[in-house]
């Protein structure tokens, strides 16, 4: 736990609503800064911070709505299922929803990995969804067994990163045609300060619980919502591998 859970005795006040998941599922690895409630929205600022996502799906669905290429389309589901995750995790702050939230975060850091992977020649268009599904499916699972053993699966999250980078140099060089990182590059530039307030936040650099507007990892959400629109712009140029 980033911060101590004495702080925060309504996790384990049993009026409180989201209690009775807290005692059969467990707690969250990680608690984040803001004051939990002991309403049904535990952390406001945390939960409502991800309508950022949902925002973004919205205007991904408008923009894409005469698009032909499925994997270009799938991008706003992937915003509204990243969004939706995180929304109930931080409403609950439970473990059960934690594992919901991992699932939905990998829906993205899954897709952007292997539509490089296509870009690479190893991964057949027709084949990608049964993979994205079953690669999906296998990490939620692989996060629940490891997250009872002090494995800090926030890792998990990060080796993906690295695997998308690296993946992303690797399609860059098998491209025969130019390839343009412009928009990785504000992408990248998003989710590093996103990162930097995740970050203040679960170190308690900069925390005031009871501060339920400005949280770093509200923070985190809305910037990460807008790296989600320089990524798929990122992608959009390779419309024509991914058919």
């Amino acid at each position: 736990m980033a911060n101590d859970l004495s702080n925060y005795p309504n996790l384990t006040d049993p009026a409180c609503f989201w209690s009775p998941l807290r005692e059969w599922g467990g707690l969250p690895n990680v608690k984040w800064c803001e004051e939990t409630l002991c309403g049904v929205i535990s952390e406001p600022a945390n939960t409502w911070s991800n309508l950022a996502y949902l925002a973004v799906a919205l205007g991904l669905f408008i923009y894409n709505r005469r698009e032909t290429n499925r994997m270009l389309r799938f991008w706003a589901p992937v915003a509204f299922w990243v969004g939706l995750s995180s929304l109930v995790y931080h409403a609950s702050v439970t473990f059960v929803l934690q594992v919901f939230d991992f699932w939905g975060m990998y829906f993205f850091f899954n897709l952007v990995l292997l539509l490089n992977v296509v870009r690479m020649g190893r991964l057949a268009p027709s084949a990608f969804f049964r993979v994205l599904y079953g690669s999906i499916f296998a990490l939620t699972i692989f996060t629940v067994l490891v997250a009872k053993t002090a494995f800090p699966i926030q890792g998990i999250v990060v080796l993906l990163v690295v695997a998308t980078l690296a993946t992303e140099v690797l399609a860059t060089r098998a491209s025969t045609t130019p390839v343009s990182h412009r928009a990785l590059a504000g992408c990248l530039v998003f989710i590093v300060a996103a990162a930097a307030f995740s970050a203040s936040d679960a170190s308690g650099a900069r925390c005031d619980p009871h501060d339920h507007l400005l949280q770093g990892h509200a923070i985190w959400h809305v910037l990460g919502a807008i790296s989600m629109v320089f990524a798929h712009q990122h992608y959009r140029q390779f419309a024509q591998r991914f058919a």
